[in-house]
């Protein structure tokens, strides 16, 4: 298999993660609404509506972090690196996913041992007693596909310095 498939098929799990994201925040914009219409105009808010707005919004930032990072959108300052030579940004940016890439693997190991111990000790939300671990698994998936698109553009960075080196 060539590095641009493997490119491919890493950056489908990112843009598929933020289709659940889209969903996330469109299920949450209905249950909103229908909770302040039911809390206003009939004096009957929705049960658990705070607790599933928090489980929808974990949803929400951890399907589309990975998103993100493959479409370059996080925020950036740029005030220092931008006016050294090539090399050293090309240095800076390797080292920089690099590291963001062991926070990531670090990340993924503590957020599963945390899932592991709400599963273990049956966590649950007050209200409507659903489950916390399956929240707490998703924020590993969203930390882990966030980690593989760091491991994308580290590759595609070798390749575009190994194109480059070779002229």
């Amino acid at each position: 298999m060539d590095t641009e498939t493997v490119l491919k098929k890493l950056g489908w799990l990112a843009n598929t993660l933020s289709y659940l994201g889209a969903v996330a925040l469109f299920i949450m914009m209905l249950l909103t609404a229908a909770d302040v219409a039911g809390r206003y105009l009939f004096n009957k808010p929705i049960l658990g509506a705070f607790e599933l707005t928090e489980f929808l919004v974990l949803i929400l930032i951890f399907s589309f972090l990975a998103h993100a990072q493959a479409e370059k959108t996080h925020v950036s300052v740029d005030l220092l690196v931008g006016r050294l030579p090539k090399i050293w940004r090309t240095v800076i940016g390797f080292f920089n996913h690099a590291v963001c890439l062991a926070l990531m693997g670090l990340f993924v190991w503590m957020t599963t041992i945390r899932a592991m111990e709400l599963k273990e000790y049956a966590e649950a939300s007050s209200n409507l007693g659903i489950p916390k671990y399956p929240f707490a698994s998703f924020v590993v998936i969203g930390f882990a596909v966030l980690g593989l698109e760091y491991v994308r553009d580290l590759i595609k960075m070798a390749n575009a310095n190994k194109k480059g080196g070779q002229r």
